[in-house]
């Protein structure tokens, strides 16, 4: 198996490695197919979650650009924005987030509690805006005022999901990998949400160049005709070149299912309640509103339609979001 050699990245320390990884022994039972969770939602940074991967690279290119403020974009209730408003404030930068009203609710836990609440503990700027190109419209002329103030700003993108953040995943491949020969386990399938395509992007050029044959499914959170597969298709082959690969993937490699995203990011349906409800009754384990429950619901329903056959063992990454609960009470 090939190795590649990322140390020339500067990267910053948010996680221990690796995350544990369990057998979720009467789920499995239930179901017929041997059912693994990777605990990415358990890093003891800012309530977890798998854009800690992806800041190590971003921070550390922020370090070294000798940034003062860091700028992300995100939704109202962000898992993205809220682990890097916590993450930056361990490193000393300023930052500024800005939140888009794109999901329709009209509750006011959605707008006071969950994630908000700790990116007012940490003390991070807000920007309120409506849609994407407001947000990087807002950043381009905020970015503006703080340099001319001689301070230096380091934009991320929307869940870190560029070809730089894309490694942290790359890593999270080759650790799994190390993890299932110590437990004697082949993994068939590896599973994980997706919704701005970092994590599976990079899950796909890990196993690109460690030459491994595991099968990878993203599992997309909002409708779409097919721009989230694209968009992560593009991402790892950006991140192939980062990692001085001449590999290039094509649409058959990023494979993502739309058919368990409900009616809207950021909306659940009732079945993806009942899946949250489902695996904390029978494993202890909770999965959030927005990307989690939606991923192990497609997991899940393709396992009863015969998509994942009996037999097989799957591990499903757990990504974290769990500030989000607190935000959609009236669904409990």
């Amino acid at each position: 198996m090939k190795r590649i050699n990322l140390k020339k990245y500067p990267k910053v320390k948010l996680i221990e490695q690796p995350s544990s990884i369990y057998h979720l022994k009467r789920i499995s039972k239930a179901v017929g197919v041997d059912i693994y969770i990777k605990r990415d939602d358990l890093f003891p940074v800012g309530f977890s979650g798998n854009k800690l991967r992806k800041l190590e690279y971003l921070l550390g290119e922020a370090e070294k650009q000798k940034a003062t403020h860091v700028f992300t974009v995100g939704a109202i209730q962000s898992n993205h924005a809220r682990m890097t408003a916590i993450a930056a404030k361990m490193f000393g930068f300023e930052i500024e987030l800005f939140l888009k009203k794109s999901v329709p609710v009209k509750e006011g836990s959605y707008f006071n509690n969950g994630n908000i609440i700790l990116n007012n503990i940490v003390n991070a700027t807000i920007h309120e805006v409506t849609d994407n190109e407001k947000a990087y419209r807002a950043i381009e002329e905020r970015k503006l005022t703080i340099e001319k103030e001689s301070g230096k700003v380091y934009v991320i993108p929307v869940g870190g999901s560029n070809a730089l953040g894309t490694l942290g995943y790359v890593d999270c491949y080759f650790e799994i990998i190390k993890q299932q020969n110590d437990m004697r386990l082949q993994f068939d399938l590896i599973a994980t949400a997706s919704g701005s395509g970092g994590t599976h992007g990079g899950l796909v050029v890990g196993k690109t160049l460690s030459e491994t044959k595991i099968n990878i499914k993203a599992y997309n959170v909002e409708p779409d005709q097919g721009e989230l597969a694209l968009h992560t298709l593009k991402i790892a082959n950006e991140a192939l070149e980062l990692c001085e690969s001449k590999i290039s993937l094509s649409a058959s490699d990023t494979v993502v299912s739309n058919e368990y995203s409900g009616t809207a990011y950021g909306i659940p349906s009732d079945f993806h309640i009942d899946t949250i409800k489902f695996l904390a009754k029978n494993e202890g384990i909770f999965l959030d509103p927005v990307y989690t429950s939606k991923a192990f619901t497609g997991l899940l329903m393709d396992i009863q339609n015969n998509v994942i056959k009996k037999g097989e063992k799957v591990l499903y990454i757990h990504t974290g979001g769990m500030p989000g609960i607190f935000a959609y009470p009236q669904y409990f």
